[in-house]
């Protein structure tokens, strides 16, 4: 006699053979709803609405990135142009200073005390009196 779960007075179960020529057979019958256009509709609607949301947020990022990778480039040319104007003010200098020098050794001379003069020309009129214009006659 078997154990079968603890309990001693099950019977043991002689397994019955059915003839070999009839089998039970099931088959199992799927079939396939397909969803109804209102519906599928829906979901086309709403991926696009998702794909173009999307789109957007893509797109004003890129503008904000030119626009910070503009602002990046306009201060980099400003530090350049800074450190240049550095420069040329620094060789302004050093031209100021030797100015007089270079002046002398070229063999140019210094202004004495006395004030120079010099006398105005007149000019004379190149109008003639019978080509004159009528609002230079009046």
């Amino acid at each position: 006699m078997a154990y079968t779960r603890g309990n001693l007075a099950v019977k043991e179960k002689v397994a019955e053979r059915t003839s070999p020529g009839y089998r039970e057979k099931t088959k199992v019958v799927t079939h396939r709803t397909y969803l109804p256009i209102k519906e599928k509709l829906l979901y086309l609607l709403t991926v696009g609405i998702c794909v173009m949301v999307a789109s957007l947020i893509i797109w004003q990022n890129a503008n904000i990135y030119d626009l910070n990778k503009q602002g990046q480039k306009v201060d980099k040319n400003i530090k350049n142009m800074n450190v240049t104007i550095k420069e040329l003010k620094a060789e302004k200098q050093r031209l100021e200073v030797g100015i007089r020098e270079k002046a002398i050794q070229l063999g140019y001379q210094e202004p004495g005390k006395e004030a120079l003069t010099v006398p105005r020309s007149n000019t004379t009129s190149t109008d003639n009196a019978g080509t004159g214009s009528e609002t230079a006659k009046k």
